[in-house]
């Protein structure tokens, strides 16, 4: 198995590992901040250790710099894929009261301002199709759009998209800096 491949998977299994403890601690489940930073942290530490290791095996000095970022996302790619679709499960099947929380949350939010007329009167402003709805029907409307929002299907997508764009980068970002500071006397 390649080196970027097996550090996708053990970056991957660390921070799902970490997510049940924290589960199980009862800690940061109110919040995605501190969790949010840590998928970051493995996913960049995933894509630095595999591309290193894979520098190692090809030699260092060899290659070019497009074939750095192709190994790193050998690394950000199955990273990727295993964490969101274990979010997935996790806000879908594991804590589905995380995302009802929010809900209820922004939703609370919603209607202490709906009983202010001037903010139903800016809401109809910014969407045409509340003029004609009554305050309960641009609640209902509001709600329905906000469980879609935070629907553990929106984060899969989200999460698949974003991750793969922040591979991509971090691929691109690693390689700048193994080629230009760290390995910097291989290629010259």
């Amino acid at each position: 198995m390649r080196p970027a491949l097996k550090s996708a998977i053990g970056f991957a299994l660390l921070w799902i590992i970490l997510k049940f403890i924290f589960m199980f601690a009862g800690v940061f489940q109110g919040e995605i901040f501190f969790t949010g930073l840590l998928n970051n942290f493995f996913l960049l530490s995933a894509i630095a250790v595999g591309l290193y290791f894979e520098k190692k095996k090809e030699g260092f000095g060899q290659g070019t710099a497009l074939s750095d970022i192709k190994h790193g996302m050998v690394a950000a790619a199955p990273y990727t894929v295993m964490v969101a679709v274990f979010m997935f499960f996790y806000y879908n099947d594991i804590n589905p009261d995380f995302v009802e929380d929010r809900v209820t949350e922004r939703m609370d939010i919603i209607y202490d301002n709906m009983q202010r007329e001037t903010y139903v009167d800016s809401l109809k402003l910014q969407n045409k199709d509340f003029k004609v709805m009554t305050n309960d029907e641009i609640y209902r409307q509001i709600h329905s759009e906000t469980e879609n929002a935070f629907s553990p299907k929106s984060l899969l997508t989200f999460s698949l998209l974003g991750l793969l764009i922040l591979g991509l980068t971090y691929s691109i970002f690693i390689t700048v800096i193994f080629r230009k500071i760290l390995l910097r006397d291989y290629y010259k």
